[in-house]
């Protein structure tokens, strides 16, 4: 059970986010609606988002429910598996502390995303790719290793800054031995 929790702070504060500003974007890493007169509108728009994944990149890798919480628009909605739906930035904050209390002594080692697309139209984000963890537990000899998939929806502010309005995630597929 304390592993399936783990896995689900984790998702919850995943895991992503490689530092995406100080790389050159992809092809498959796009930015829709760039018109000429919208163009900075738009980089601008990226650099705040890039902004946000390192923020919620460093709530993953400190298991900062605060921090990570921060992040979250009033009326977000976050679908994790094997759960009912948490609607609103204040059950998702209900059942943030909860799960840290169950998770003392545990540690996180590594906590990365590898962005394969972000798009950008307007006031809305959308980004997936792939996340991995890896996580020391007080009653195990080997950290724990962990790799999924995660789709965030971002909506930008009236002040400009990006929140989460919408995130799901689940785990890949084991290997078959």
């Amino acid at each position: 059970m304390k592993i399936a929790l783990l896995l689900a702070f984790l998702g919850l504060c995943p895991a992503w986010l490689l530092d995406v500003a100080s790389q050159e974007p992809s092809s498959a890493v796009s930015q829709l609606g760039q018109s000429r007169s919208g163009e900075a509108a738009t980089q601008g728009g990226r650099k705040a988002v890039d902004d946000f994944n390192r923020q919620f990149l460093e709530g993953c890798r400190n298991m900062d429910p605060m921090a990570t919480m921060s992040l979250w628009a009033e009326d977000g909605v976050d679908l994790l598996p094997g759960m009912e739906p948490m609607v609103g930035k204040s059950v998702i904050s209900q059942w943030h502390k909860g799960l840290l209390e169950q998770m003392k002594g545990v540690k996180v080692l590594q906590c990365d995303v590898d962005w394969k697309q972000i798009e950008i139209k307007d006031d809305v984000a959308y980004e997936w790719g792939i996340n991995t963890q890896t996580v020391s537990l007080p009653d195990r000899p080997e950290p724990l290793k962990n790799e999924g998939k995660i789709t965030l929806i971002l909506r930008r502010q009236p002040s400009g800054q990006w929140k989460l309005v919408l995130e799901s995630w689940n785990n890949s597929p084991r290997p078959m031995k």
